[in-house]
């Protein structure tokens, strides 16, 4: 057997031709870098690569002979895996070439012909590639660089194999080219060959695909912007073949019967012998654009309007800012909020939110001048900002509201959506700004202010920002911040009001919180109870409420004078509503160990009627764990007697309204008798509040009411004063 240095010296190959053939294919450095750096992924995967290789090849009955049994396949795969490991291992010497040339005499001895050969290269290429291409989904320069290198090196190795048949026989030389151009014909990608003068000599199936041309002799004498129709290909072609200087991406954009498609190109220069040729490697990006796009678009556009969302908003909010800067011009921000929008989406469905979103957008777009922007921050909230008003505060102000209201007007004419007649309205705030006088977020936050002074207000106006309506909303972040800490800083107090019976006794109290701020001094319960709502602060504060009044009462039962006392306490609608309101009670009674029928809970009339079931089921489970209920506030809601009769009651509270003009007014006065007769009729007490004078104290007396609660008998005090209270009226001072 012919060793591999006698081999190598018969073909005539020596270093100095493996440099100068690498030098061809402009094969340096910098590919092998590129090789390994691709290296330790497709190592990963080099056995599902040998095993589809092999799954191929075995499709030809031609082939299936030359492999062999189980056992010899095993080792050609084997054999097949290092194959393809050494391809991309970097290194490409005398020893790399040694190898490479034992493997195609191997190959030619067993009977493997170049057609084998080439077919083995392409379905490699057809499989890496895409591997190649996901590795470098992020930096497609990189991937581009890879595909380069590698295309090189197959090309190195081909040549190599071909020398083994080269030698073996001249003849296989015609039918090498032949398979050789199969492959490149073949290629995954564009592949286009130039002559020194520009004109095409080669094409490959892939370029016919690509831009839909048939094969034909007449494209050999063309040049690529006459083949293609874009000049400035020609003209990069001749900067390549002047300065000899590789073009990278090289991108253009070409039309045909389906449409705008891109394209990135590599333009390099090869030499075979005394010829310079240029290689022109080239692919479809039109996909990845639109999905660079894509990523783009849902980066800075709100999906449903296709106006540019928060994001893009500051951004153009800055360049309108830096404008109004040079220009001293001013600019205007305004804040939309639908009217009423939620009742919409829970009425009708989302779909039909989404519709009535869209055409707002749609009317946004037309009411605005050319310049400004429209945008969409979420939900039914939209901005409009304004460029290149007056320099005049009050007539940019007069511009700014002249657009704002044209918006209203337009936003106010009915919509069709699908089959339905819909009629909006929205509310707008408006800040005015110029330059950086303002930060983008003081801008914001102004323009927001205003559009909730627009809501607070009334709704379906135009209202611009002030600095006193900051001054309050700054006061109320102040005071929310406050509240929040209130609890765990044990700044909340329980009062207690009493209630007495017909004849001035003192038989009961009603439990009201109080704050009692370090800076601030007694905050009005007016002030914070509404705000407590609001922020969701009442389901703990509410909690510690319920917990207090029962460890209080707890103290009570050793006392003789105050264990008789029960205490009511006022539930708010959003703790009666929450899933776990009555395990929360039952936990504060079993806690503190009281009597539950001294504690008596006090709902809302109004709260009670939007749930009836899951208020009477809650009711009654407490209920029967003794827990007594009243009805706060009753009169000013709409209870019909078949509500008082399945609810678990034990008491009716007259609200004070009523109370307050029963001397005075037929129709309180007949109220107050029609609610004392309900209650009698259904069993239940009655207890007046708003007491204020021995006037309303007789009157009530009269109609047969039998407890009541006031400024007659005392204010809310702190627990000493009101246990004070008891005992001077026990002792009869």
């Amino acid at each position: 057997m012919r060793s591999i240095p006698a081999l190598l010296t018969e073909i005539g190959i020596d270093e100095t031709e493996i440099a100068q053939r690498q030098a061809f294919l402009s094969f340096d450095e910098r590919d092998a870098a590129r090789l390994k750096d691709v290296h330790d992924m497709l190592d990963a995967k080099r056995d599902h690569l040998a095993e589809i290789f092999y799954e191929h090849l075995l499709r030809f009955p031609e082939i299936r002979p030359l492999l062999g049994d189980v056992t010899k396949l095993a080792r050609l795969k084997q054999a097949q895996t290092l194959y393809f490991s050494q391809l991309t291992a970097g290194c490409y010497d005398l020893a790399y070439v040694e190898n490479r040339l034992h493997i195609g005499v191997v190959h030619q001895r067993v009977g493997l012909t170049p057609k084998w050969y080439m077919s083995a290269y392409c379905k490699y290429l057809g499989e890496v590639m895409p591997l190649v291409s996901e590795h470098y989904a992020e930096e497609p320069e990189r991937g581009q660089d890879a595909f380069r290198a590698l295309l090189k090196v197959i090309f190195f190795d081909m040549g190599l194999a071909l020398d083994t048949y080269f030698h073996a026989e001249q003849k296989a030389l015609l039918l090498a080219r032949s398979y050789t151009e199969q492959i490149v014909s073949n290629m995954p990608i564009g592949f286009i060959v130039l002559d020194g003068s520009g004109k095409i000599r080669l094409t490959n199936n892939a370029v016919l695909r690509m831009f839909n041309l048939s094969k034909s002799k007449e494209l050999q004498c063309k040049t690529l912007g006459e083949l293609l129709d874009v000049a400035a290909l020609d003209e990069e072609v001749t900067l390549v073949l002047k300065s000899k200087l590789h073009c990278n991406d090289f991108g253009f954009d070409r039309t045909n019967e389906e449409g705008a498609h891109s394209y990135l190109a590599d333009i390099s220069l090869a030499q075979i012998g005394e010829e310079n040729l240029v290689l022109f490697m080239v692919q479809d990006i039109t996909i990845r654009k639109q999905s660079e796009e894509e990523i783009h678009r849902l980066a800075f556009y709100d999906p449903l309007t296709k106006l540019p969302n928060r994001r893009l908003l500051h951004e153009r909010l800055l360049q309108s800012m830096s404008l109004s800067s040079r220009s001293g011009k001013h600019g205007a921000l305004m804040f939309i909020d639908l009217d009423n929008f939620k009742t919409l989406n829970d009425t009708q469905g989302h779909d039909v939110g989404d519709l009535l979103l869209k055409e707002v957008a749609s009317r946004l777009i037309h009411n605005v001048r050319e310049g400004d922007t429209v945008a969409r921050l979420g939900g039914d909230e939209f901005v409009v900002a304004l460029e290149s008003l007056s320099s005049m505060d009050q007539e940019a102000a007069n511009q700014s509201e002249m657009i704002a209201e044209k918006i209203r007007a337009e936003l106010n004419l009915p919509y069709q959506l699908n089959s339905i007649e819909h009629h909006s309205s929205p509310s707008i705030g408006v800040s005015l700004f110029r330059g950086h006088q303002n930060s983008l977020d003081g801008v914001l936050k102004q323009a927001d202010l205003a559009m909730y002074h627009a809501k607070a207000s009334g709704r379906n106006m135009v209202c611009f920002f002030d600095p006193e309506m900051q001054a309050k909303m700054e006061e109320r972040a102040e005071l929310e911040k406050d509240l929040r800490a209130s609890l765990r800083l044990h700044q909340l107090r329980l009062y207690y009001q009493m209630q007495v019976d017909n004849e001035g006794r003192i038989v009961g109290a009603e439990a009201l919180i109080r704050w009692q701020h370090p800076q601030r001094g007694m905050v009005s319960p007016a002030q914070f109870i509404p705000l407590t709502e609001e922020i969701g602060m009442i389901l703990p504060i509410g909690d510690w409420v319920i917990e207090q009044a029962c460890a209080q009462l707890k103290k009570w039962e050793i006392d003789p004078v105050m264990s008789k006392i029960r205490v009511s306490v006022n539930v708010s609608p959003r703790q009666l509503s929450h899933p776990y309101f009555v395990e929360q009670v039952k936990d504060a009674v079993e806690q503190t160990g009281i009597r539950p029928s001294q504690l008596k809970l006090e709902l809302t009339e109004s709260f009670i009627l939007k749930d009836v079931q899951d208020a009477i089921e809650k009711m009654q489970e407490l209920r029967w764990l003794g827990i007594n209920f009243a009805m706060d506030d009753f009169g000013t809601g709409y209870s019909s007697l078949s509500h008082l009769k399945r609810l678990p009651l034990e008491q009716l509270k007259i609200d004070q309204s009523f109370v307050r003009d029963i001397a005075c007014d037929k129709s309180s006065s007949m109220m107050v008798r029609t609610i004392i007769s309900i209650a009698s009729n259904f069993g239940l007490e009655v207890v007046a509040e708003g007491v204020e004078t021995d006037e309303q104290f007789a009157f009530l007396r009269q109609y047969g009411c039998n407890k009541f609660q006031g400024y007659l008998f005392g204010k809310a005090v702190p627990v000493q004063e009101f246990e004070r209270l008891c005992s001077r009226q026990q002792s009869g001072q």
